[in-house]
């Protein structure tokens, strides 16, 4: 399920931002069904990148020591709801600057 998660995942990101509109509703039905069976997909773009979040693997492409941000998400984190334990099922690949 995490290869098709993921898949979803690009297929949205691809989607030129004057295109997106048309498949939003259609994308959020999608994301509420994988709800639905316990599944929970984050994507981190914009936040700030911590070293310590096991959920994260990062490219950093500048280490200026200054805060570094997530700029780009390759794969989102992927959790799954079982038996009331949030396990993490995919880490998100990133590039942070």
């Amino acid at each position: 399920m995490k290869d098709i998660i993921t898949q979803i995942f690009e297929i949205e990101n691809k989607i030129k931002t004057e295109d997106f509109a048309s498949f939003k509703r259609n994308f959020q039905r999608i994301y509420h069904e994988l709800e639905q069976e316990g599944y929970i997909v984050v994507n981190p773009l914009h936040q700030p990148y911590d070293e310590r979040d096991a959920s994260v693997e990062a490219n950093i492409l500048n280490e200026s020591g200054q805060s570094l941000k997530i700029t780009k998400v390759l794969k989102p984190t992927i959790y799954k709801n079982e038996n009331g334990n949030r396990i993490l099922i995919q880490k998100a690949v990133v590039i942070v600057e």
